[in-house]
């Protein structure tokens, strides 16, 4: 075992071994949201698909329970509703369907707040454990003899992992991020276009 890297490991102290954990826990938070979120997408689309290919036919009982992830669907059984009841306020039926979408995107959504705060926190966290590993490494070092840089090399490029690890972290989270929003930016135009051409009242 290499006592020079256990010692060079001690030099960047409790605080940088911190950021590592933090940085870790954030990294599984990450991708613990980017595979629930892509598999809800993924039914998501699966189920716009099967509601366009019934377009015109009458949905059976077997599947709405899987037709309910869709938008498109929700704007079809909002204004079935308003015509089993012989509604007649067109405002009234766009207002429910306003707010039908709201509470479903709402839900598509949940979950990237958190995303773009890891895409944020992680590389600061990262640079903050670098600055202050190399600042104790150094204050340690005061007033030591020469000749002691082959044990501050490895603490100080143990310091600068933690800037690697917040990058590590937050390229994933912000990648993914940008591209559930442009999905989900996507379905809101799909789903608006929808409904500014099916809901009308005879």
């Amino acid at each position: 075992m290499d006592i020079k890297w256990l010692l060079s490991f001690q030099m960047t102290g409790w605080f940088c071994g911190g950021i590592y954990i933090v940085l870790v826990i954030l990294s599984l938070v990450s991708w613990a949201l980017i595979f629930q979120k892509m598999a809800l997408l993924r039914r998501v689309r699966r189920a716009d698909a099967l509601f366009r290919r019934l377009s015109g036919k009458e949905v059976s009982g077997s599947d709405t329970t899987f037709l309910s992830l869709s938008s498109f669907y929700l704007v079809y059984k909002t204004e079935r509703e308003f015509r089993a009841r012989e509604e007649k306020d067109r405002e009234k039926l766009e207002e429910a369907v306003k707010i039908g979408l709201n509470d479903y995107f709402q839900n598509l959504n949940s979950g990237l707040p958190i995303l773009a705060t890891i895409t944020s926190v992680a590389p600061f966290l990262g640079l903050l454990g670098t600055v202050w590993g190399i600042m104790l490494i150094f204050s340690k070092l005061h007033g030591q003899v020469a000749g002691i840089s082959e044990m501050v090399a490895p603490g100080v490029a143990q310091a600068l992992i933690t800037t690697i690890g917040g990058l590590v972290v937050a390229i994933p989270a912000l990648f993914f991020y940008n591209y559930f929003a442009m999905v989900l930016s996507h379905l809101t135009n799909e789903v608006e276009n929808y409904a500014s051409r099916t809901i009308y009242l005879e």
